[in-house]
């Protein structure tokens, strides 16, 4: 089926043949995503693993994270993390026998702290006012946004009161984002001198590779995405 939003041709896939065609046969004509305003804002200019558009700089990033972020060894090397945080949610959610709890906060904070910890070597500091930041960013990029459906009338951006509070939030993450980066790098310093045995965390590796990558936030940025808490959310 066909769909005409705006600007934008939609077409909705309502079929198992349909669904090869666009998702096998002609998978790299459809690989890159829509360019939505909040998804510009929100990875630099469209320049994260999440959102880039499929080239040479997304393949770059593509390898990246499955020789050294995401490869076997590394991922197994973090099952005590995995383990600890699991077994802290079933006490916690225990403790709370006969009170209501937030299970959607709760998961969101498990899968948060797995990832500081295993990212930046230590449980984020700013944890509660970055899952807070994050779940209003994705609150209000899910909206309907004219300006996604009309490109090129540029003027809808400059009115849209969604843009500016788009933008107020990604600078909030970009601090969050900076003071992890500033406090990492004076902390290894100061460990390194005193054990070299420390195993790298994913932060080292994205800074290592800094040159490649032009900007560490910009590689951090895609670690913060709140798929895996929302998929573990509506599977319990």
């Amino acid at each position: 089926m066909h769909l005409q939003l705006g600007e934008v041709a939609a077409v909705v896939i309502s079929s198992p043949e349909a669904a090869k065609e666009v998702m096998k046969t002609h998978d790299l004509i459809f690989a890159s995503r829509p360019e939505i305003l909040a998804f510009k804002i929100f990875s630099y200019n469209f320049t994260n693993m999440a959102f880039a558009p499929y080239g040479n700089y997304w393949r770059q990033l593509q390898k990246i994270c499955i020789l050294e972020l995401l490869s076997a060894k590394r991922i197994q090397s973090y099952e005590s993390i995995r383990e600890e945080e699991v077994w802290n949610l079933i006490e916690s959610i225990s403790s709370s026998q006969g009170l209501p709890i937030n299970l959607s906060r709760k998961i969101f904070s498990l899968t948060n702290t797995i990832t500081s910890t295993a990212a930046f070597g230590i449980k984020c500091k700013d944890q509660d006012e970055f899952i807070t930041t994050i779940q209003e960013a994705v609150k209000l990029s899910g909206g309907f946004d004219l300006p996604d459906v009309s490109p090129s009338l540029k003027f809808l951006h400059s009115i849209n009161r969604v843009k500016p509070a788009l933008e107020k939030m990604h600078q909030k993450i970009d601090k969050i984002l900076d003071n992890i980066i500033d406090d990492h790098t004076s902390r290894k310093a100061m460990i390194i001198s005193s054990d070299k045995s420390r195993k790298e965390d994913l932060l080292d590796v994205l800074l290592n590779r800094q040159p490649q990558i032009c900007q560490a936030r910009k590689a951090l940025s895609f670690l913060s995405q709140p798929t895996t808490s929302n998929l573990s959310f509506w599977y319990v």
